[in-house]
């Protein structure tokens, strides 16, 4: 088995070991406060990649009106985004999705966070709906930990169940890193990754899940990001989707998706598509994983219903 982490691919995403200290030099207070008042200001630089001072605990962030924590901005990447966006995501098609997850999930009765990383999207969807619930899956067991700092910090322990378990094929493991990764916590690995030693993970699917979900019909929005691996959650979830019909917003990577498999599974349930733009809605007939744009909301609902509904469609 080659170990990703000692692969040229994943050494070179540390810089050669030379990425932690770099952003620990940039973020003490003798440095910080020069870079944050110079990054903005230069052309073609992602200040969202940029590290948060050291020593700042937490971020306030904003979606959809209603406002969240989220914790330790030096170790989190989606949290430093929100202390270089001033309380929102740097990136306006990130910004978007999120605020899109929190108006489909408004009368939701649960939200499923299928890689959920430190967790922004069960913050933000249960801060503007108190009724809802969450279910929340994440591998890493740093990131999981991480996961639980903000749960705790949100004051929603006993809304949000946090499972360090994967979704996809039932009854099968990987092993997962033990580390806290380095210079920020993971947020790229996948079960396309094999590492030589770790933690084992299990995976469970959606269809299992089923029983945990209030009887009846209930409403459910679902949120995937999983590294290339939506096809493995969505193919054995099938009876979930054709239950509950829930809105999907699914991150598609143009390098490692497998859309006509994906669109198998999704057009059985009558699934329309929409990539998610940086302010509006693009409807495709087909899903044609993009270079630039990561996310796609998978629903029901066709392009006349979005806009009658208030969504921006083209």
């Amino acid at each position: 088995m080659n170990d990703y982490l000692r692969s040229l691919k994943g050494r070179k995403q540390k810089w050669f070991g030379l990425k932690l200290p770099v952003k620990a030099a940039l973020a003490q207070p003798y440095l910080h406060p020069m870079l944050r008042t110079v990054a903005p200001h230069i052309n073609g630089i992602k200040v969202g990649r940029l590290p948060a001072p050291i020593g700042l605990t937490e971020v306030r962030g904003r979606a959809g009106g209603a406002g969240f924590y989220l914790v330790d901005p030096f170790r989190c990447e989606i949290a430093k985004e929100f202390y270089w966006g001033k309380g929102r995501r740097t990136e306006a098609e990130d910004a978007f999705a999120l605020d899109l997850m929190v108006e489909l999930s408004r009368d939701a009765d649960v939200f499923l966070d299928i890689g959920a990383y430190t967790g922004v999207f069960t913050m933000a969807v249960l801060a503007a709906n108190p009724a809802a619930v969450a279910h929340s899956f994440e591998i890493i067991p740093a990131v999981v930990a991480g996961l639980e700092k903000n749960v705790v910090r949100n004051h929603l322990g006993d809304r949000v169940s946090v499972h360090p378990t994967g979704v996809g094929k039932p009854g099968t493991t990987m092993q997962v890193p033990t580390g806290d990764g380095g210079s920020a916590l993971p947020s790229f690995y996948g079960t396309g990754m094999d590492f030589g030693s770790g933690a084992e993970v299990r995976f469970t699917s959606l269809d299992e899940l089923l029983p945990d979900l209030p009887a009846g019909n209930p409403q459910v929005t679902v949120k995937i990001d999983v590294e290339g691996a939506e096809n493995d959650v969505l193919d054995d979830g099938r009876e979930l989707l054709g239950t509950l019909q829930p809105d999907i917003l699914c991150e598609v990577l143009d390098d490692r998706a497998q859309p006509e498999q994906l669109m198998r599974i999704l057009d059985r349930f009558d699934y329309h598509y929409y990539l998610v733009g940086p302010d509006h809605l693009i409807a495709h007939d087909e899903i044609v994983p993009d270079p630039h744009f990561r996310d796609w909301l998978f629903t029901t609902k066709n392009p006349e219903d979005m806009r009658v509904a208030g969504y921006p469609v083209r």
